[in-house]
């Protein structure tokens, strides 16, 4: 089944239309707006705690009736039916203040009821009448005080009327090989020919665009999975080409659908001992052409006829955004490979353009993305995962897999570049800017790649790469432009992710990672890690997590945090080449939370190595480590090596490099970095399964690891140490691993295998590698107010029962982990509550009790009993001045208690209103209380008088007055069911 966001839970993505202009614009953008209520502003990402109304339609039906302000309609996202009007729907979000109404398709919930079935769309967002009836709709709801965020800039809803006008479309190629007769130039391959896909958008066509067929001949590079083809000896021999089609044979799971054919073919003995073939099916799609000189007209076009229609948009929706494909995740694969690529005349010309002429004809060139396709050998490797070289040494073997890469970042490159400046456009017609917060992909790597789990619950496995990983699904989402997560943050505000998906459960918190490694580097700094699947009593204990984190959490932790992401030590480079190494793997070499991810093209565009730290998106971090990095920018060595004379670590593992981004050889650079000789190899490493991995010198103390696996990802790179190097990690007389110092008091330290680290225990034990391994070097250090205890929040976290985490504003937020609960509940994402009431009878959830004694972190130690999860606040006088928690009264830091209430309360948070918050006369504290009882809360500096008030019907607004009084440096108020869940806000007036 396939899935989406969490729509229920973020529509706090969608951001209402402000009506006062914050600061001035970046040259050439347009300006912020910033909504103002009468006691507080939401600028950035403060903004996303702003209420909104949503309509997910899923059919065109749906769309004619909405046309009617007064007629029904069920929008149910879930079991329950939800029947209701725009009317109804505009009314009540006028009186809650809302500004923005939400409006777009999602075939995903169709499920919930009917909807398009396998039926192609009538109305498209670039379509007149599709314009005529939002325009009329944003009519409506603009007397309701609400401006429009629509589904308008999706690559999968622009497609016929582009077509229409342009002449041009999106064009697929399918490859398939197979074996031809050299003497008589016979050859037969069947494939699965696709008629029709679907996605968030609903079912497309697809259009058979002919095909062709290529003869070639291959030569083994003995010993390893590659075979050698020359470019220059493809030759075209479409001429012979015949189709068959098996009209009996036709798959439709789900609402994809494809058809058995047969291409095959005689003659054209005279070309030569060609004894190979490539088959390429064309398809014809309706989508636009991303890279012809007609696309960027035809959206600021499109634009323009929204703006002239007088449609008012306060956002523009950008769930999945990603170019056409099919959700289906491994059913429409041939052999096991997904074998399509984008590659319509539009690219062709600008990859030529950019990477050389031969390029033009690309067809061709798709027999280097084969992958395992021998069904015809007479060997064991017909069940091999045979690939293609145009050369026979290791660099030949690399610059293959940097052709790939290329393809891939070229394509997703061009795709977010196109839709920015597009974005950019809408943003100057409307005259401000645009919200467009979502995630980028339908499918994430681990959550959607496959292992043979048998008839147990697959999710329980996807933690880590074992004999019984398949496949993954990153191919797919690097073919589809969507898997590069940090690209797309220059489209999207504030990226998120939903990794936590389908019932998985990211119980290493790799998705809680990435959406703080996105955020930080997003226009608005604020992503969100979402999750959905699972019992709501899992989901609880997730979300706590997501609030320690800061990716989104509860807004009771986010005003304490200063609405921003947590703060680490340690940067990753995010592993986006692997799968052009190798198409099998996806995204990930290890699942680690306790650092940040960002791409090397980000890192190289954002951040500054000096005084021994990445300075980026106002972060440091004292440690860069490479997980999988085959093609680095010379930048980026000399990145590494002004990081490391300043004093800063450098960690590389898995493959040193041969050839960087432009093809160079770098290896001999990379060598005096690390301060070892290595020696290539053509299979990319060697094979060393169930052997074991000892550490010596610098890194003696770390627990032996074992290598699980032969894959790519768990080969080993022996190096040889050249004198000002030393050992640290072995496998038998091999060395793997060394450690270089520096004079500056930096540090080089080369892994050449994987680092292992798997905090959920899927294998039924724990590893860390790679956690032992940084904090051997001293990547996570203390702050020395501890005694002999280190107080590093992220070696808290690894070493204790809590995960905890700063921000840059000091807060510190802690909550129980959720590391080794075993996934066995059904993932839907409307709940069967009697069957998830079954598996917590069987399985009954960890306790969200925290109870922390003496507890040491980030130069403080806590005493504090409460419930799912707490974050404190002090100030430079140990003063507690902002606080969010569950179940509890009180918590003494330092020694120091504070007693904020005469009784333990459901919940209860409170935090100064930061200054780009404040209005005038509006309020300095923000309180949430639900639960009775007397409330004393401290503050900074004691007013002469105060006013506290219940946030009235629209956000930021003054309600109702609750008497309080100021008493030393604290104010008193009694709380009871009356302002249970809602904002309070104090004002001051003369502080002393």
């Amino acid at each position: 089944m396939v899935k989406r966001t969490l729509l229920t839970v973020f529509l706090m993505l969608s951001v209402p239309t402000t009506w006062a202009m914050d600061t001035a614009p970046e040259v050439g953008r347009a300006p912020e707006n910033v909504y103002q209520g009468e006691l507080v502003r939401y600028p950035g990402p403060w903004a996303f705690m702003l209420p909104g109304s949503h309509i997910i339609l899923v059919s065109d039906e749906e769309l004619e009736k909405l046309s009617d302000p007064d007629a029904k309609l069920n929008l149910s996202l879930g079991r329950q039916e939800r029947i209701e009007s725009l009317r109804e729907i505009c009314e009540r979000a006028q009186e809650a203040g809302h500004r923005t109404l939400v409006l777009a398709f999602d075939h995903f919930f169709s499920q919930y009821r009917p909807g398009q079935g396998d039926r192609p769309r009538r109305l498209m967002p670039d379509m007149d009448e599709y314009i005529a009836r939002i325009a009329a709709i944003g009519r409506f709801a603009e007397q309701h005080g609400m401006g429009l965020e629509l589904s308008l800039l999706s690559p999968l809803e622009i497609g016929p009327a582009y077509a229409k006008a342009t002449g041009e479309t999106g064009r697929w190629m399918h490859y398939r090989k197979g074996v031809r007769d050299p003497q008589s130039g016979t050859y037969s391959v069947q494939l699965w020919r696709h008629l029709r896909w679907v996605n968030n958008k609903g079912p497309v066509s697809l259009m058979d665009g002919g095909v062709r067929v290529f003869a070639f001949r291959e030569k083994a590079i003995r010993g390893t999975p590659y075979r050698v083809v020359n470019p220059d000896e493809i030759v075209e021999i479409t001429d012979t080409a015949q189709v068959e089609r098996y009209e009996g044979l036709t798959v439709t799971p789900g609402d994809f659908a494809a058809e058995r054919i047969r291409i095959y073919g005689t003659g054209r003995a005279d070309i030569g001992p060609l004894n190979r073939v490539l088959v390429v099916q064309q398809y014809v799609t309706p989508e636009m052409d991303y890279f012809s000189a007609n696309a960027l007209p035809y959206l600021t076009g499109l634009i323009d006829r929204y703006a002239d229609a007088g449609v008012k948009l306060n956002g523009l929706y950008s769930d999945e955004m990603h170019i056409q494909q099919d959700w289906n995740y491994f059913s429409h694969h041939d052999h096991g490979e997904f074998a399509m690529r984008y590659v319509s005349d539009g690219f062709a010309k600008a990859f030529a353009a950019r990477y050389g002429e031969e390029y033009r004809d690309f067809a061709k060139y798709l027999v280097y993305f084969v992958h395992g396709q021998e069904d015809f050998s007479y060997q064991l490797d017909a069940k091999a995962d045979i690939m293609h070289v145009w050369g026979e040494t290791p660099e030949d073997i690399q610059n293959t897999a940097l052709f790939r890469s290329r393809y891939y970042r070229f394509l997703q490159t061009g795709v977010v570049d196109l839709f920015v400046r597009a974005k950019h456009h809408a943003e100057k017609r409307m005259g401000h800017r645009l919200y467009t917060r979502a995630h980028a992909t339908w499918a994430e790597s681990p959550t959607i790649d496959k292992w043979e789990t048998g008839r147990e619950n697959e999710y329980r496995s996807k933690y880590e790469y074992t004999s019984n990983f398949i496949w993954s699904n990153t191919v797919q989402q690097a073919a589809s432009a969507c898997y590069d997560y940090f690209a797309w943050g220059d489209y999207l505000t504030g990226t998120g992710n939903d990794h936590a998906e389908c019932g998985w459960l990211d119980r290493n918190y790799l998705g809680l990672a990435l959406a703080c490694s996105t955020g930080i580097l997003n226009e608005i700094p604020y992503s969100y890690g979402a999750h959905w699947g699972m019992p709501n009593e899992m989901a609880a204990r997730r979300a706590a997590l997501a609030s320690v984190y800061g990716a989104a959490g509860s807004s009771l932790h986010g005003i304490v945090q200063d609405m921003q992401h947590r703060d680490t030590d340690v940067l990753m480079l995010y592993p986006i080449d692997l799968v052009s190494v190798d198409e099998r793997f996806g995204s990930w070499m290890t699942q680690y939370a306790y650092a940040n991810y960002v791409t090397q093209d980000k890192l190289l565009e954002r951040a500054e190595a000096k005084d021994g730290a990445i300075w980026m998106a106002n972060r440091t971090f004292q440690t860069l480590v490479a997980t999988f990095e085959p093609f680095p920018d010379k930048a980026l060595l000399r990145f590494m090596r002004t990081l490391i004379d300043s004093g800063g670590r450098v960690i590389w593992s898995g493959p040193p490099p041969l050839v960087d981004r432009d093809g160079e050889p770098v290896l001999h650079e990379w060598e005096n970095l690390f301060g070892v000789d290595y020696e290539p190899v053509w299979t990319i490493g060697e094979y060393a399964p169930g052997r074991v991995i000892q550490f010596e010198g610098v890194l003696s103390g770390v627990e032996p690891q074992t290598i699980l696996t032969h894959l790519l990802v768990d080969r080993i790179y022996p190096v040889t140490p050249r004198d000002a190097t030393a050992p640290a990690a072995r496998v038998g007389h091999r060395v793997v691993g060394t450690v270089r110092r520096y004079e500056g008091g930096g540090t080089a330290c080369f892994l050449g295998y994987r680092p292992r680290d798997d905090q959920s225990q899927s294998l039924g034990y724990e590893t860390r590698n790679w956690f032992e391994i940084l904090s051997a070097l001293g990547a996570y250090p203390g702050t020395g107010k501890s005694a002999a205890r280190n107080d590093n929040t992220d070696y808290v976290s690894r070493t204790s029962d809590y995960m905890v985490c700063r921000f840059p504003n000091g807060a510190v937020s802690v909550a129980p982990h959720l590391r080794t609960v075993v996934e066995d509940w059904e993932g839907g994402f409307a709940r069967d509550e009697e069957k998830d009431r079954e598996y917590l009878t069987r399985v009954p959830p960890p306790s969200d009790e925290i109870a922390l004694n003496d507890f040491a972190v980030n130069g403080h130690v806590v005493n504090y009993r409460g419930r799912s999860a707490m974050t404190f606040l002090v100030n430079a006088n140990n003063e507690l001045i902002g606080f969010a928690g569950n179940r509890t009264d009180r918590i003494t830091i330092d020694g120091k208690e504070t007693v904020f209430a005469d009784r333990p309360l459901g919940e209860i948070a409170w935090a100064p209103v930061p200054g780009d918050r404040q209005v005038e006369n509006g309020a300095v504290l923000q309180i949430r209380v639900n639960g009775s009882g007397r409330i004393t809360i401290p503050l900074e500096k004691a007013p002469k008088s105060a006013h506290l008030y219940t946030e009235g019907q629209k956000p930021g607004s003054r309600g109702q007055e609750i008497p309080c009084t100021i008493t030393g440096n604290t104010v008193v108020f009694e709380a009871d069911g009356s302002i249970g869940g809602r904002w309070l806000y104090l004002t001051e007036e003369g502080r002393n």
